[in-house]
């Protein structure tokens, strides 16, 4: 399972676009921030019971092309359920019936313009 976030706004997104390659960098590394925060707070809001769930949430950056800077939030993948032998997405069981990823998400998601925003202005200013 994973979210994407993607910003609603197209003028953020052709914003970022327009970015000189060095002030991509910057608001680069304001997600991979956020990404990480967005971790914590779900293996915060997980329920856990043997905590593989939880250990399992992590960031996923890279892709091809001009989407090498992809950068995705993840929790859990496939593993067989023992009662019945069928592979499951455990993380994606989980989310629909106690969410712990898309909180974290939605808490973060409001400052992240703002940051890169922030980030880009003070190195321009530097």
């Amino acid at each position: 399972m994973s979210i994407t976030l993607d910003f609603a706004d197209p003028n953020i997104k052709q914003k970022l676009a327009e970015l000189p390659e060095k002030m991509l960098e910057y608001a680069y590394q304001v997600i991979m921030e956020q990404a990480h925060l967005i971790v914590g707070l779900a293996q915060v809001y997980v329920p856990v019971d043997t905590g593989s769930l939880r250990d399992s949430i992590r960031v996923e950056r890279g892709g091809e092309g001009k989407h090498w800077r992809q950068v995705k939030v993840r929790a859990g993948g496939y593993v067989t359920n023992p009662k019945t032998g069928n592979r499951v997405n455990y993380a994606l069981y989980v989310e629909t019936r106690y969410p712990f990823l898309q909180p974290a998400v939605e808490e973060v998601k409001p400052t992240i313009a703002g940051m890169i925003e922030s980030r880009v202005v003070a190195a321009v200013s530097e």
